[in-house]
């Protein structure tokens, strides 16, 4: 078992270095450029555009939806707005009609719940904007965003640039565990940025990605039949080699799970989604046809996904299991700690010194290196200082948030096994 487990370790130790110090040095040879890059809010000409509003029993936080679009500095003539009430059971339909007294940019598209991908593909439909952006009713769109994306489109003037993805920050965290997803949320922004500029971005968020209407369009819309249509869809305009960027301080705020029921299921559907779309375009896995994508990111996503299952398992039988037996060793003697305490040895002799794995000890080291240096820049990239909320999310989102996630994901892995389907 040990030898198996020592094997298991070497090879997570390896893919895990290999894969930090990629992007270490692509972000190391970008510092100077991500450091002076800006974004603009000038533009030659301000096209029309659409933005698409699912909403499914939203009743709570669509006005501010709504509201956020609204003050989008940009001429209110140039957006046209589509909300699609997914029959919700709430009052959501109401308060959307409501909102939309006296806005004649305004339409909305009742239905029958069909799920998020059939409505986006009701609005595509309808849509008359050169670009779309898709804003999830949850979600809440800075004014200068639309801008800034567009300015891109133009700075890049490439036609076939498809998608424009946005900078998503976790919108007012007031719980732990939404504090710890904004500490998460501003990693993902900085290796989204360095993704971008290996055009290998995965997913384009469903909070305001914007969208080329012609190519969405003939690529044949969004997947009805996927749990993750905001992956499924970037996916596919990677496969037709259709280009995708982000924004990096094109800011939209998302509301995040506040207790771990939700959160589960979130990320149960997130996970299950994206192994779903793993499989499904498999053949792009170290396929050069692709690029970066094919060569770099999408054997990095399989990698992740065994990466983190051997993580369970190894964190198991290191830590839970070791953890377990001092649990069963302390019931059997009533918990009487001073006789363990007064065999305590923490002297460190040479020969603990010389029996130490360096190796080992090297590439743990390393990573954690990596991993706090990532962290530290992820705050300055998205303008946020370390310690805004204190040092009570630090210590759950270093020790064991990524445990919890990876238990998550090996439940997904086990549904995807069982052929088991959620819905939207």
């Amino acid at each position: 078992m040990n030898i198996v487990i020592n094997v298991t370790l070497w090879i997570v130790y390896i893919l895990s270095l290999y894969f930090s110090v990629f992007l270490f040095l692509i972000f190391i040879d970008k510092k100077n450029f991500f450091s002076t890059e800006e974004s603009s809010i000038n533009l030659a000409r301000e096209p029309y555009v659409s933005v698409f509003v699912p909403a499914y029993n939203e009743e709570k936080t669509i006005v501010k939806t709504l509201q956020s679009i609204d003050n989008l500095d940009y001429p209110h003539e140039k957006i046209e707005v589509i909300v699609i009430d997914d029959g919700s059971k709430d009052r959501t339909r109401s308060i959307i009609e409501e909102h939309m007294k006296d806005k004649p940019n305004y339409r909305m598209i009742s239905r029958p719940n069909k799920g998020k991908a059939a409505s986006l593909n009701d609005a595509l439909k309808a849509a008359n904007g050169e670009f779309f952006a898709c804003l999830d009713a949850d979600s809440f769109v800075h004014r200068d965003t639309l801008r800034k994306m567009l300015a891109l489109y133009e700075k890049e003037n490439d036609e076939r640039l498809a998608i424009i993805t946005p900078a998503m920050k976790v919108h007012d965290p007031k719980t732990v565990l939404e504090k710890i997803q904004w500490l998460e949320y501003l990693v993902i922004i900085l290796i989204s940025r360095i993704s971008s500029h290996l055009d290998s971005l995965y997913v384009a968020p469903g909070p305001f990605s914007l969208y080329r209407t012609e190519i969405i369009r003939k690529i044949g819309g969004f997947d009805e039949t996927s749990i993750t249509e905001d992956q499924e869809i970037a996916y596919r305009v990677q496969k037709e080699n259709y280009r995708i960027k982000q924004c990096f301080d094109g800011y939209v705020f998302t509301t995040a799970p506040s207790k771990l029921k939700p959160f589960y299921r979130q990320r149960r559907r997130w996970y299950l989604g994206s192994i779903i779309c793993l499989h499904q375009y498999k053949e792009m896995v170290a396929n050069r046809k692709y690029g970066d994508f094919g060569m770099m990111q999408m054997i990095k996503n399989v990698a992740g996904y065994l990466l983190a299952t051997a993580g369970i398992f190894i964190a198991v039988y290191l830590f839970i299991i070791p953890a377990w037996n001092y649990l069963k060793s302390g019931w059997l003697i009533r918990f009487e700690i001073m006789p363990i305490l007064k065999n305590l040895d923490f002297s460190i002799t040479m020969m603990d010194l010389l029996t130490i794995d360096f190796k080992r000890t090297f590439i743990i080291i390393s990573l954690f290196m990596i991993g706090f240096y990532f962290f530290y820049q992820a705050h300055k990239n998205a303008n946020e200082k370390v310690m805004k909320f204190g040092i009570i999310p630090l210590l759950p989102y270093f020790l064991f948030y990524y445990l919890l996630k990876g238990i998550i994901l090996l439940m997904s892995l086990t549904k995807f096994t069982a052929k088991q389907k959620l819905r939207w």
